[in-house]
């Protein structure tokens, strides 16, 4: 038995030092990493930006602060538009001031867009004066073709996210 493993014993002693010699590599290349990852973590700390003066909650009031703001100008508008549409605005509303034509009932103005074709001109004419009534940005005069065709969807959908129905039913 002491000879068989005798050459297996003689094997391991002159192996062992390429296993070593490879550890150590290993080593090596595994600290250099951790140096090199170090060092680029101190260099993408120097050149951050730097933090906000104050204290965080001060940074949050602020956005808050304009957050807020934006919603309520966004509700007074939403519901001026509202109010104005079906004509229980107060007095101390403002009035959208009317564009060039003269004023038409708005359910007239409803009426004509749920009787014209689409592909009318009046029905385009129609929504222009819908969307004046109600404070609605269009661009139906300015586009053409299949641009046209989205600028009708996309104000259609506004005008029925403003509460109009445009068909009968």
């Amino acid at each position: 038995m002491a000879l068989v493993g005798m050459p297996a014993a003689i094997a391991a002693v002159i192996c062992a030092d390429d296993v070593v010699t490879h550890v150590r590599s290993r080593a090596g290349q595994v600290r250099d990493s951790w140096h090199e990852q170090r060092t680029l973590d101190r260099l993408e700390r120097a050149f951050a930006p730097a933090p906000p003066a104050g204290p965080p909650w001060v940074a949050a009031a602020r956005v808050a602060g304009v957050a807020i703001g934006a919603a309520r100008e966004s509700m007074v508008l939403f519901a001026a538009q509202r109010l104005n549409a079906v004509g229980l605005a107060p007095d101390w509303l403002p009035q959208p001031a009317p564009a060039g034509s003269p004023l038409v009932p708005f359910e007239e103005i409803v009426d004509r867009l749920r009787l014209l074709d689409r592909d009318d001109i009046r029905y385009d004419q129609a929504l222009r004066d819908a969307c004046q009534c109600l404070g609605i940005d269009e661009h139906l005069t300015e586009v053409a073709g299949l641009d046209l065709q989205i600028e009708r969807v996309r104000v259609e959908g506004a005008l029925i996210a403003a509460g109009v129905v445009l068909t009968e039913g």
